[in-house]
């Protein structure tokens, strides 16, 4: 199983956090958890399966119905007597879903600067992103948890743009992170702080730098930059690794 990149949780995701495991039985396989699931599809079998942010491959009557490409928010159990399902060389899980399933919005690197903001909104905080050291277990997507202050009615827009090279690191990479809030806010409500999820697919950013190196791999150097509230300038993130295919 490859190495996942850890994500430092905020506080909770509609009321549950994104990484919640509780075994149900020392000594078996036995779990039971809360976590998101990428939505993969077997292009062998036609099946429809879940990669999950614990690391596990499950299914379900309900997963097989969900669209590929997308990603859930999935509470489920396995027990020994569930079995598996062969899919490729994985077995996968039989899991039983509990609650309805809930979305995890997604959006796409725009590979152009975004919009000027002459007062640009600020995130309350951002989490490190979660994902994968290849495109394929998450689909190339990178996932942020973040916190913003709206007013009932408002919902928050979040957009990532890549910003034009300054020309100092040819494999640096800086994605501006945009925050704006949508909607009519409710007469008299007051403003809260909100935490969400967002998927967003890289994949942009791996084509444009595919190829590009004499050697079998190149390595980028991300950083993400945004504002964030009581701070009058952006801030820049740690720096980020994405490891793309060379010549």
């Amino acid at each position: 199983m490859m190495k996942m990149k850890k994500m430092i949780l905020l506080l909770t995701v509609l009321g549950t956090s994104l990484l919640m495991t509780s075994c149900l039985g020392e000594g078996s396989r036995n779990y039971a958890e809360s976590s998101v699931a990428y939505i993969a599809l077997d292009n062998t079998t036609g099946k429809t399966f879940g990669r999950t942010l614990t690391g596990k491959f499950i299914i379900s009557t309900e997963i097989q119905l969900m669209q590929p490409g997308t990603f859930k928010f999935l509470t489920y159990s396995w027990d020994e007597e569930y079995g598996t399902t062969p899919i490729g060389e994985i077995q996968v899980d039989n899991v039983r879903i509990s609650g309805d399933p809930l979305d995890v919005s997604s959006t796409t690197l725009n590979m152009s600067e975004g919009p000027v903001q002459e007062d640009p909104l600020k995130f309350v905080g951002i989490d490190p992103p979660y994902f994968a050291n290849d495109e394929v277990y998450l689909g190339d997507h990178w996932l942020f948890q973040y916190a913003y202050e709206s007013i009932k009615g408002e919902t928050a827009v979040v957009n990532f743009y890549k910003i034009e090279d300054s020309g100092a690191d040819a494999n640096e990479v800086k994605i501006e992170i945009q925050l704006d809030i949508t909607g009519t806010p409710d007469a008299g409500a007051s403003i809260t702080n909100k935490t969400d999820v967002i998927a967003l697919n890289m994949a942009p950013l791996r084509a444009m730098y595919e190829g590009t190196s004499q050697t079998s791999t190149k390595e980028l150097r991300i950083i993400f930059q945004y504002y964030m509230k009581n701070r009058a300038e952006p801030i820049d993130s740690q720096i980020y690794r994405m490891t793309v295919a060379g010549d």
